[in-house]
């Protein structure tokens, strides 16, 4: 056989009757075909499903499996959706036809067939289903990973629904979403983000592999973005959908390498499975999303398996999304105020400004519940610029009655790299009239040692406005010198986790030590947060810890409180009270 024969497309040809399958098989190969010949249709079968196939050619009277249940099987695999099927046969009449394209056949020739005229039919009928196949591309195929896409993902799925309802087996759903994908396009560009969404599916597809040998009926899907979702049917297709989901997380510990990057896109993944989980396609779906939003937001592991509690979890949490929507644009939010001291002479130096949201109907929502949903929903840019117009107002309030109260605002890692935090600030500070220099910005440890140019930058902008640099959290990170003397911070605060058995604990001890040391080496002023007893405060004003906050020193207060309790002319200057001081 020559080479051009041997990579010419494959046409299966299935006839009882020698002649006629020696003539169809020179009329597929006048077309350019490598045809494949056999005298039944479960051999025919056989050879189509374990073959490349650009055709098939059924007689539809054969004994054993005929022509129209061949047709049926092969269009059963989604590879087959496109490839031309065409049934040639002697019956004519009009309900063999029907039964012919009701079994999925692309076309009908009847005998006698005119052999002259055959391999132009084929010709033709080959162009026709290239085209096709070219329109279901752009209608099923994501262009980009050259995954099925969610159209096809969700007829795929509906099709296994149907199957497993008849076989009595089970259908789970696989839905992985990228974490803190969209970081990667905002810094780096939509170009690197499609790379690693192109490596991304091809690690995905790479590791399936390994698990089709024992499952066939699995698919991967691109559902949109940096969304992804696998397709299983199996009489356990939960404890198999597990092992597979479990596998995802596992691989994507390692980094995606491009162009000298490294990337981390490490999945959060829910799973659902019909019919436990619902009796269709569409819910199935819903409750495999919600257990990935239940990964992504709550679970300690990657992987979130379905649970009805879920679903009410996530009605509360899309309800507060909306509640707290509102409550900034209709300014009902708060600020208390948490006073600090400078420890040598117990003088309030400034106050931490703290976000409080009263909702009218479910009452004190904790800040860690909303931060959480505001970084989730990207709420948290407004939440931000909220707090500094507030804070700045409050500032005119007390310049106006004499007060200059330096005021500390805490910045979320989102407004860091992805807003304009100096931006903001200069633009309500100049609105209320205030100094920007009165505003100290707090940023999380870890954000600093995320170390990219966004927040270099924006780092640098609000120095240059001024602002003071504090570095919350210190000690609970990776920490590293380098970072700290790179950009090196105004203040930074010991964590309260290494505050509250400083006095009785020789590591924490150590730590505390340790981080004085550095605050004195570097002239960086160090405050501990979290002063809850007598013990703590007088080791570390031991130790000659700068400045301290906590419940023992003073209580987050309102702005009216503080005036009335550290603030009035008549004090002098705003100290401890006498029954705190040590």
């Amino acid at each position: 056989m020559s080479e051009a024969r041997a990579t010419a497309p494959i046409a299966i040809i299935a006839d009882d009757e020698d002649l006629g399958r020696l003539l169809l098989a020179e009329a597929a190969s006048a077309g350019g075909l490598t045809p494949l010949a056999f005298d039944n249709g479960t051999a025919a079968l056989e050879a189509a499903l374990s073959q490349d196939v650009a055709i098939v050619l059924l007689d539809v009277d054969m004994p054993g499996m005929d022509g129209n249940s061949v047709c049926r099987r092969l269009r059963a695999e989604s590879r087959f959706a496109t490839v031309p099927i065409v049934m040639v046969t002697g019956h004519e009449d009009s309900s063999a036809i029907t039964r012919a394209f009701e079994a999925g056949a692309t076309d009908f020739i009847a005998k006698p067939v005119n052999w002259a005229l055959l391999p132009r039919r084929l010709e033709y009928i080959l162009r026709n289903a290239a085209a096709a196949e070219r329109i279901e591309r752009l209608a099923y195929f994501d262009p980009l990973t050259g995954l099925p896409n969610r159209q096809c993902c969700i007829e795929t799925a509906e099709r296994l629904v149907r199957d497993a309802a008849q076989l009595q087996e089970s259908v789970a759903i696989v839905y992985l979403d990228l974490n803190s994908f969209k970081r990667v396009n905002d810094t780096f560009g939509h170009s690197v983000g499609d790379a690693v969404l192109r490596d991304v599916a091809g690690k995905l597809s790479g590791l399936l592999e390994g698990f089709k040998a024992e499952d066939q009926h699995l698919a991967l899907a691109r559902f949109g973005g940096d969304e992804f979702v696998i397709l299983l049917r199996h009489a356990a297709a939960r404890a198999r959908a597990i092992r597979i989901a479990e596998a995802c997380a596992t691989a994507f510990k390692q980094p995606i390498l491009y162009d000298g990057l490294e990337f981390y896109p490490a999945p959060s993944i829910g799973l659902a499975v019909y019919p436990d989980d619902g009796a269709d396609v569409t819910t199935v779906l819903k409750h495999a999303d919600t257990a990935m939003y239940q990964a992504k937001t709550g679970a300690a592991e990657p992987v979130a398996v379905y649970t009805p509690a879920m679903s009410s979890r996530l009605a509360n949490w899309l309800e507060l999304e909306a509640r707290l929507r509102r409550a900034v644009v209709e300014d009902r939010l708060n600020l208390l105020y948490q006073p600090k001291f400078r420890l040598h002479d117990n003088q309030l130096v400034g106050v931490e400004a703290l976000l409080r949201w009263c909702d009218a109907e479910h009452g004190e929502i904790p800040p860690l519940r909303f931060i959480e949903i505001a970084e989730d929903s990207g709420l948290i840019l407004d939440l931000g610029s909220w707090v500094v117009r507030a804070v700045c107002r409050q500032l005119r309030k007390w310049l106006d009655r004499g007060f200059s109260v330096p005021v500390a605002i805490n910045v979320s890692g989102k407004d860091l790299l992805h807003g304009d935090p100096a931006r903001v600030i200069q633009t309500e500070a100049a609105a209320a009239g205030v100094p920007p220099s009165l505003i100290e910005v707090e940023i999380t440890e870890s954000l600093l040692i995320k170390d990219s140019a966004a927040g270099r930058n924006a780092l640098k902008k609000l120095r240059e406005l001024g602002c003071r640099i504090a570095l919350d959290d210190f000690g609970t990170g990776y920490s590293s010198l380098a970072y700290i003397t790179r950009f090196p911070p105004d203040r930074i605060k010991i964590d309260k986790t290494f505050v509250r058995d400083v006095d009785c604990s020789a590591s924490d001890a150590a730590i505390a030590n340790a981080i004085l040391s550095l605050g004195e080496s570097l002239g960086i002023t160090v405050t501990a947060e979290g002063i809850e007893r007598a013990g703590q405060l007088e080791w570390l004003r031991g130790r000659g810890c700068h400045e301290a906050q906590g419940f023992l020193l003073a209580r987050p207060l309102s702005a009216a409180e503080l005036e009335r309790q550290f603030l009035q002319p008549a004090e002098g200057s705003a100290a401890l009270p006498r029954r705190q001081r040590g």
